[in-house]
């Protein structure tokens, strides 16, 4: 009885500060948020019409997909973007761009073939992004389903819950708080690839800022997957 309660004492304690390292690594991160994050959280508010619980599980898969790369090549090369459109939806994005005026490259034209993509090949998750609560738990459901509908990768399953949980404890806390987007202004770039905002003002990071970003975001995922291990064991406790 007494191990019990310590027990449960201990994991209260550790999960307390996992939820800390959660809330500081974001507030850390956020002011270092790439221009390419700003541009696909923008987006899914202001064109897809997403609520902030729905656009930052939106944001969790996608960092976890490409870090915001609309470069970023996977699969042996078969699979492309800040989705990683895989074979055939790979081919899909190029042809859509292609009829529609914008360069598959560009995070302008992956963002509009996401819309159109999930508007009509996944009518469903579309719906079920418009209607989640605008809460945590929203954010939750946004990125569990996102992943286990719209991504699938290896071991979806598993890989949904880290996800939903990284939407929470990494993004909800930021852009909860943060103003509410009115536009999207299309991101440009100069020679290396760093991003500028449509007035031309410098707004990427110097190396060291990337590594130390790259950091907080690895932190995001392993405190995601932490607290979900806790849940679990939570959960064993009272069965």
């Amino acid at each position: 009885m007494e191990k019990s309660k310590y027990t449960k004492r201990v994991f209260a304690v550790l999960l307390s500060v996992l939820l800390l390292a959660g809330s500081v690594g974001a507030g850390i991160a956020v002011k270092a948020a790439s221009a390419n994050e700003t541009a696909v959280y923008n987006f899914l508010k202001t064109e897809m019409g997403l609520n902030t619980a729905a656009a930052c599980g939106v944001l969790a898969n996608i960092y976890n997909e490409s870090e915001f790369d609309p470069h970023c090549y996977g699969d042996g090369g078969s699979s492309y973007g800040i989705c990683q459109w895989h074979a055939a939806r790979f081919y899909s994005l190029m042809a859509f761009c292609e009829s529609n005026g914008y360069d598959y490259t560009t995070i302008t034209g992956q963002l509009y073939y996401l819309k159109y993509e999930l508007e009509t090949e996944f009518p469903s998750l579309n719906k079920r992004l418009h209607s989640v609560s605008n809460t945590a738990e929203g954010a939750y459901e946004a990125g569990y389903y996102w992943c286990y509908i719209f991504e699938v990768p290896a071991n979806y399953k598993n890989v949904s819950v880290v996800r939903g949980n990284l939407a929470v404890s990494a993004y909800w806390p930021v852009y909860s708080a943060a103003p509410e987007p009115t536009t999207y202004p299309e991101p440009t770039t100069v020679a290396g690839g760093s991003a500028v905002s449509a007035s031309g003002n410098f707004v990427g990071f110097t190396a060291t800022t990337q590594i130390f970003t790259r950091f907080i975001d690895m932190l995001r995922t392993i405190i995601g997957a932490l607290q979900n291990m806790m849940t679990e064991y939570k959960r064993s406790l009272h069965a």
